[in-house]
C-alpha cells in the first residue's frame, strides 16, 4: 500500500477537531427564556375571570415573576414590564419598569399616572432578561376603577324599637339592615353592638340582612352599622340606639331599720310592661303571691325573724306568663343588744341622804329585751365581774354590799344574749355616806 500522504492526514486531524461537543471547547450554558408573570392583582384584589373591581384611582398593581437562569450564580437578572390601557383605546395604552430582579419573587409597583374613576381598563406583564430575551406577555386583567361609597344603611328592628325601651338583658331580638340610595353594589354589612366587636353578614339579593342580637346589658345599647361596596368602599356609619328593659323586680324597703319580729313594708317594682303579678319568699318561709298595681308596683308586710340577713326572693310575671329572673334582697336586721338601764331605790334623787358605806343595797339591771339571758356586773370598776340570769324580760335585780370603807358606789353593767352577743357596756354610780368608822 502506498504510503498516505501528509496533506491529507492534516485535512481529517481539521474535521476530527471541528465535530468536538461545544462544552468540551468551553462553550457559555445556554439562556432560558424568562416565564410568564402570574397572579396578577390591582388594588389588592386578585384579577379573575370577567374582571374585579377597584376601589381607588391610584391601585397598587402586583404580579409574580420567575426565570429559571435567576440565582443560579450565572450573573441573570430579570426585568419586569408592566401594561395599562382603557378597554377599547389601545392607543392610550402605558408601560413602565419596576426595579430589577435578582431572584423569583412578587413585584409590587404603582400606576404611573391616575386612573378615571367608572373607566374600565386592562393589565399585563411580561418580563426581560439580562440579554434582553422577554417572556411571553400574561394574560389580560380586566378590572374597573369605583371609587363610589355607599349610603348609610338603613337599621330597623321590631323587637328593639329605635330609642324606645323594649326587650331585657338575655332577650335575643332581630335587626335588619338595607341598602340606600339604590345602591346595587353593596356586598355585605359591618356591624358592632355595645357588647361584641365587628362582625360582617353578607346582603341579601333584596339589598337586605337580618342579624340576631342579644343584649347583655341594660339601658342604652348602641348599634353601628356600615355598608361596603365590592371594591371595598365603606359608607359613613349608621348609628342605632335602642333601650334595654330592667326585667329584674325591684326591692324598695320603707322601714330597714326595724328590728326582729318587727314588721317590715316592702314595695316590689317591675319596669317590664304588663307585669301582673309578683311571688316572694322570706327566709323558709312559704312562698307568696301579690296582685301588681297598674304601674308594676304592688306592697307587702314581712316580718324578719333572724339576726344579720333574712333573704327576701322576689320574681315578677307578666298577664301573657313571662316571668323575670328571680332577684334576692337581705332584710338586714342590726344586732342591737339593748344596754341595761341602771338602777337602785336605795338611791333616791329626792334629796334623801345615800345609804351609809357598807350596808347592802339593791341594784335593778333592766333590759326589757327578750333576747336577754344574763347581765354581766361589776361594782369594783370592773376588775371582777359576776353573772346574774335575766328573767324573760332580760331583766335582773342584784344585792351588793359597799365596803364600809367606800364613798362612791359605781355599777358597770352589759347584757348577753343566749348566742354570747353582748351590749355596751353601761354606768351608774352614786355617793355613799361615810361610816361612823371606816374599816381603813
Amino acid at each position: 500500500m502506498s504510503p498516505v500522504p501528509q496533506r491529507v492526514i492534516a485535512v481529517v486531524a481539521a474535521t476530527v477537531l471541528l465535530v468536538l461537543p461545544a462544552s468540551a471547547a468551553g462553550a457559555a450554558p445556554a439562556n432560558h427564556r424568562p416565564a410568564t408573570p402570574a397572579s396578577l392583582a390591582v388594588g389588592g384584589v386578585a384579577c379573575a375571570a370577567g374582571g374585579v373591581l377597584v376601589g381607588t384611582t391610584t391601585p397598587q398593581i402586583a404580579a409574580d415573576f420567575a426565570d429559571p437562569d435567576l440565582g443560579t450564580g450565572t450573573g441573570e437578572t430579570l426585568t419586569p414590564t408592566f401594561a395599562v390601557w382603557p378597554v377599547g383605546k389601545p392607543a392610550q395604552r402605558t408601560e413602565w419598569t419596576a426595579p430589577t430582579l435578582t431572584q423569583p419573587g412578587r413585584v409590587l409597583t404603582k400606576l404611573p399616572a391616575t386612573l378615571v374613576d367608572g373607566a374600565r381598563y386592562r393589565l399585563t406583564a411580561r418580563a426581560t432578561d439580562a440579554s434582553g430575551t422577554t417572556s411571553a406577555w400574561a394574560s389580560l386583567c380586566g378590572f374597573a376603577v369605583d371609587t363610589t361609597v355607599p349610603h348609610r344603611p338603613v337599621v330597623t328592628s321590631a323587637d328593639y324599637p329605635e330609642n324606645e325601651s323594649a326587650g331585657g338583658v338575655g332577650i335575643t331580638g332581630g335587626f335588619t339592615f338595607a341598602v340606600a340610595g339604590g345602591d346595587k353594589d353593596v356586598a355585605k354589612f359591618r356591624y358592632s353592638s355595645s357588647d361584641g366587636g365587628l362582625l360582617e353578614v353578607p346582603v341579601g339579593g333584596d339589598g337586605r340582612a337580618t342579624v340576631e342580637i342579644t343584649p347583655a346589658r341594660i339601658g342604652t345599647n348602641v348599634l353601628t352599622v356600615q355598608a361596603i361596596d365590592h371594591t371595598g368602599n365603606r359608607s359613613a356609619e349608621t348609628t342605632y340606639s335602642f333601650s334595654v328593659i330592667d326585667h329584674e323586680p325591684k326591692v324598695i324597703q320603707e322601714n330597714p331599720d326595724a328590728g326582729i319580729g318587727e314588721p317590715r313594708t316592702i314595695r316590689f317594682w317591675s319596669a317590664v310592661p304588663g307585669t301582673a303579678s309578683f311571688t316572694y319568699q322570706l327566709n323558709d318561709s312559704p312562698a307568696a303571691t301579690v296582685t301588681a298595681d297598674a304601674d308594676g308596683s304592688a306592697t307587702v308586710t314581712v316580718t324578719p325573724d333572724r339576726r344579720g340577713d333574712n333573704p327576701l326572693t322576689v320574681s315578677s310575671r307578666t298577664a301573657s306568663g313571662v316571668v323575670s329572673p328571680q332577684v334576692t334582697v337581705n332584710l338586714y336586721v342590726a344586732v342591737r343588744i339593748p344596754q341595761p338601764v341602771i338602777s337602785s331605790p336605795d338611791f333616791p334623787e329626792d334629796g334623801t341622804p345615800p345609804p351609809t358605806a357598807g350596808r347592802e343595797v339593791t341594784i335593778v339591771l333592766r333590759t326589757d329585751s327578750p333576747e336577754v339571758t344574763e347581765l354581766v356586773w361589776s361594782a369594783d370598776f370592773g376588775e371582777t365581774q359576776q353573772t346574774v340570769a335575766a328573767d324573760q324580760n332580760g331583766n335582773a335585780t342584784v344585792r351588793y354590799t359597799t365596803p364600809d370603807w367606800a364613798l362612791y358606789l359605781e355599777i358597770q353593767a352589759r347584757a348577753r344574749t343566749a348566742d354570747g352577743l353582748e351590749s355596751s357596756t353601761a354606768y351608774a354610780g352614786w355617793e355613799l355616806t361615810p361610816a361612823d368608822t371606816p374599816a381603813r
